[in-house]
């Protein structure tokens, strides 16, 4: 039946919005559950001062930390093995995003920006 608003049938509108991807669209590693991610969290924190940390976002791909104080995210980055700095300059203020694999799992540390790169 058309939709009051739109002039669409339900049935065109199911097949423009699916509620699911098909399986060959879906991330494999996006397969593991948040809930599944919690643990390797738990045991990221614990490598970590918790302390330092102001906001946690966890996904099933990845787990993101940005500490209170930004200008230690690359020690916090550091001990975590994260190497792949990534200079976010054109925004204000400036930031490295910290990249790189702890245990298997994506981790991302928001820091301050390295020193020495410019600022636009």
């Amino acid at each position: 039946m058309p939709s009051a608003h739109s002039g669409h049938s339900e049935s065109s509108l199911s097949a423009l919005c699916p509620t699911r991807a098909p399986e060959s669209l879906v991330n494999p590693i996006a397969a593991q559950s948040v809930t599944e991610r919690l643990g390797d969290v738990i045991d990221l924190l614990r490598h970590v001062r918790a302390d330092w940390i102001e906001v946690l976002t966890v996904t099933p791909e990845r787990v993101c930390l940005q500490p209170w104080h930004l200008d230690d995210g690359e020690s916090i980055a550091r001990a975590l093995g994260l190497d792949h700095p990534i200079d976010q300059r054109m925004v204000n203020p400036g930031y490295t995003l910290w990249t790189g694999t702890w245990r298997g799992v994506e981790v991302q540390v928001r820091g301050a920006l390295r020193a020495g790169v410019p600022v636009f």
